[in-house]
């Protein structure tokens, strides 16, 4: 590579008009994805950062509640504590590295193709990452794939650099990047395949050089003794339980038969993406053995680098076959700069031949003159055909998700997960009414002890492979993330709940409880057959708390249809108040810029009937004609039966809440949906809503 003209940089005005272009695109994608960046709660393994990120922060190393180090991704945790230090340890501080991470992977990526190819093929990849879901999911999230995927183009630009263009500087600085890499993830010791992809681009000669056989003893060591440290020291954060200490243990927890799982991954998402990939290795392979020495073949299509590059993705992919983990497409994310380089590289290789057929008929002045702009053309136009599910209008659903939004689990994340889970506003309503001799159970146990500020019990009745998070202490069998006990049966629920009576027990619940891999259908039964227990929901409609023993009841005193604070919005705020139902309901703040929609679909479906829909609700200033709420009733087929106004003129008085009711008629059974509109006119409370039957005319 060191001899061939793409690896150098050449300068003049394209270069730096490619580099600005870049750099905007790069700020653009920081603003958007910043955008609504604490909005959801923290959930799935957020949870696990936030409580290392804490430990570091109170104890200088990343220690859980439980006891026990959380060694996994340890670069990456303390990255993170210097963004809670600075700005608080909240959603917000956690994913903004992501968000940084993100975005700086843009010219990182155009780098690196500028340097294997050229500015064009690198503006393509650039544009492709910026508008990928890929990136907008992960470079959101308080994860480390954002930020491994930052340092493996880091890395790749470094090796480049210092063993190909021989830059000593850059060895020195490679082999340590390589080696920090793993700390962030261990994903990113896919980097190791670098030196692999050496020995078979620059063969044996130069592979066995000092400089890369030292690179090489240091990085390969490193990395074992990672491997090593995580099998015996590791307590939270390994993907599979360790049963055998043995070597043979050893291999059969990191190594299974191989699978082709990680192949079909990228072509799940990117089907025809992922085909010009593999067609562009096979083109790069047989022009490489067919070119031999000449020079000319070699330097036009940059063979070296392409070749170099398709086996960064290649041996990963294979390793990655062999290697046991659960198979998710974010898992694959350190790679996802590689596969994005390579499909934009043999789009405009394709182009660039295709260019060559066209002009054939042309003298050769006139084909020189024409291929490059003819070679653009055909670029264009290949990327227009072949790009699939990238664009801005998937990115925007992704930075304007809220609750009970659908998410892509087969593109993104395949963890069961289907919708955004509402952590925060359960834990938070516990918090706000616990007392020192309540007890708290929680189904994740993590985000319970995170917003609710503490968790006693942990219920989990799923097997080995749902979530392995239990051991036993000489005080019995607890999860070993906070510390709580374990309930893994009806009967142990029943009995702290029977032999505590004067103690109030909670339950945090989240979606886990619909899934009888995670709780049995007896404990589901058992809490959803007691409404009166139920005191909140959570904004995906999913998560609730229940409450037992409270004495004297208020706030499991009285049913309603819908408590206001369950409404999914976005902008309005739960506040606690002595006069509302359940000591609690939403409030919507005037000002405004925007109106702010939302939707609620009640359960379950209403026989046919009259019915009367009743609001309660309060206003700070009732000079407004204008309506501060719009609350249109509507079937789930769409069909509008009511729409109730709440005009702030049409209260009796600023302060005291007020019922507003409206008759509907339904001539069959239906399920019914809230769709509501507020215009921040003035300072909105609503407390409950109740659909009522009415008996029917004579």
């Amino acid at each position: 590579m060191k001899d061939e003209k793409a690896m150098t940089f050449s300068g003049g005005r394209a270069d730096k008009l490619t580099w600005l272009v870049v750099g905007l695109l790069s700020l653009l994608l920081f603003i958007a994805l910043i955008q609504n960046l604490s909005a959801l709660s923290l959930w799935m393994d957020e949870g696990f950062h936030y409580l290392a990120v804490k430990g570091i922060l109170e104890h200088g190393y990343p220690l859980f509640p439980s006891g026990h180090m959380y060694w996994k991704a340890i670069l990456y945790t303390y990255l993170l504590s210097a963004f809670a230090a600075v700005f608080g340890l909240n959603a917000f501080s956690l994913r903004i590295l992501s968000v940084l991470a993100a975005a700086g992977s843009l010219p990182l990526l155009y780098l690196l193709a500028r340097k294997l190819f050229n500015r064009w093929v690198g503006l393509a990849a650039a544009v492709l990452l910026a508008l990928s879901p890929w990136l907008a999911e992960d470079g959101r999230a308080a994860l480390y794939f954002a930020p491994v995927l930052f340092f493996c183009l880091l890395a790749l630009i470094l090796f480049t650099k210092g063993f190909f263009e021989e830059h000593r500087r850059s060895k020195i600085a490679a082999t340590i990047v390589l080696m920090l890499t793993p700390l962030v993830h261990q994903l990113g010791m896919c980097l190791w395949f670098c030196f692999l992809a050496l020995l078979l681009v620059r063969g044996l000669k130069r592979f066995l050089k000092k400089d890369v056989l030292t690179s090489l003893v240091l990085v390969t060591g490193f990395y074992g003794l990672i491997q090593l440290q995580e099998f015996f020291f590791w307590k939270v954060g390994y993907v599979y339980v360790k049963t055998d200490s043995s070597l043979r243990g050893m291999v059969n927890y990191f190594f299974a038969s191989f699978s082709l799982a990680y192949f079909k991954e990228f072509y799940r998402s990117f089907p025809a993406m992922s085909l010009a990939v593999a067609a562009g290795f096979l083109v790069c392979l047989a022009l490489r053995l067919a070119a031999g020495r000449k020079k000319k073949w070699t330097d036009r299509f940059q063979l070296a680098n392409w070749a170099f590059l398709n086996f960064c993705l290649l041996f990963p992919l294979l390793f990655l076959g062999f290697f046991r983990t659960h198979i998710q497409p974010r898992y694959l994310f350190e790679l996802y700069g590689v596969f994005l380089l390579l499909f934009a590289a043999s789009a405009y290789y394709l182009g660039q031949g295709m260019a060559d057929l066209v002009l054939l008929p042309l003298a050769r002045e006139l084909r020189a003159k024409a291929r490059t702009l003819t070679t653009l053309v055909l670029f264009a136009a290949l990327l227009i055909g072949l790009v699939q599910n990238i664009g801005w209008g998937r990115v925007s659903a992704i930075i304007l998700r809220h609750y009970k939004d659908p998410i892509a689990t087969d593109i993104i994340y395949r963890s069961g997960r289907p919708e955004q889970e509402d952590h925060e506003n359960t834990g938070l309503y516990v918090r706000h009414f616990l007392k020192a001799d309540d007890i708290v159970i929680a189904i994740h146990v993590v985000f319970g002890y995170i917003y609710a500020g503490r968790v006693d019990y942990w219920l989990w009745t799923g097997g080995p492979g749902t979530w392995d998070a239990w051991e036993q202490t000489p005080t019995g069998w607890r999860d070993f993330y906070v510390g709580a006990r374990w309930l893994n049966n009806l009967p142990d629920l029943r009995k702290v709940i029977r032999d505590n009576p004067q103690c109030r027990v909670w339950l945090i619940a989240s979606n886990s409880l619909l899934r009888r891999d995670h709780i049995t259908a007896e404990i589901r039964d058992f809490a959803k057959s007691q409404p009166d227990k139920l005191v909140f929901r959570g904004k995906d409609g999913m998560s609730e708390v229940y409450l037992w023993n409270e004495n004297p009841s208020r706030l499991t005193a009285g049913r309603h249809t819908l408590e206001a604070e369950w409404l999914p919005v976005r902008k309005a705020g739960v506040v606690y108040r002595d006069d509302l139902s359940k000591k609690a309901g939403l409030l919507f703040k005037k000002g405004g810029r925007q109106a702010e929609d939302f939707s609620y679909e009640f359960e379950p479906a209403f026989p046919a009937g009259r019915y009367r829909m009743t609001w309660r609700a309060a206003v700070d200033d009732i000079r407004s004609p204008d309506a501060a709420a719009i609350l249109n009733l509507v079937t789930a087929q769409g069909g509008k039966l009511r729409s109730l106004s709440l005009r702030p003129d049409l209260f009796k008085a600023a302060g005291p809440f007020q019922e507003f009711s409206v008759d509907f008629y339904l001539s069959r059974e239906s399920r019914l949906v809230l769709k509501g509109t507020f215009s921040g006119n003035a300072d909105l409370w609503l407390d409950t809503c109740d659909l009522t039957r009415l008996p029917e005319e004579p």
